[in-house]
């Protein structure tokens, strides 16, 4: 299905998204801004000359929780340009904030609720990782634990 510029900005419109960067690729790459320096881009297939999706079949869109804009934390899956483009993206936005917390890491990084490995059991981790490899697996309840006045100051 071909998208719009404007279709797409409508649907970006809610998370306050900008529009500052191009992809490689020649497409618009929108920038949802989450708490502790976490952002989430949207690549949209959309051309910025022609203001539409690039030809079918061409590409799906595509999604990566970023910190500091310069490093990508994690992906989500490809939505394809189906009629409800728009709802199942929305969709991964919502589950992707979802895995953002207010918590970080001893060294000052937000951590990121992930998925173990095989898809068993849930954590939180570092978002700063393979740098920075603290993690969290949930021994006890981490509002309990987590105490803002003993972490150290964020690095780099």
């Amino acid at each position: 299905m071909d998208i719009s510029r404007e279709e797409f900005e409508e649907v970006m419109a809610p998370y306050r998204a900008k529009t500052s960067i191009r992809s490689v690729e020649g497409e618009i790459v929108y920038r949802i801004p989450l708490k502790n320096d976490l952002s989430i881009w949207v690549y949209s297939t959309v051309n910025p000359m022609s203001g539409m999706s690039r030809e079918r079949g061409a590409d799906a869109i595509r999604m990566v929780l970023m910190y500091k804009n310069s490093k990508a934390v994690m992906k989500e899956t490809k939505t394809l340009r189906t009629s409800n483009w728009a709802k199942n993206l929305q969709d991964k936005i919502k589950d992707m904030t979802e895995k953002t917390t207010e918590y970080l890491c001893p060294w000052g990084h937000p951590l990121v609720k992930r998925t173990g490995k095989g898809g068993k059991g849930s954590f939180y981790g570092c978002a700063n990782f393979p740098d920075c490899s603290y993690t969290y697996k949930g021994e006890k309840r981490l509002s309990d634990i987590y105490d803002p006045k003993n972490i150290p100051p964020r690095q780099g």
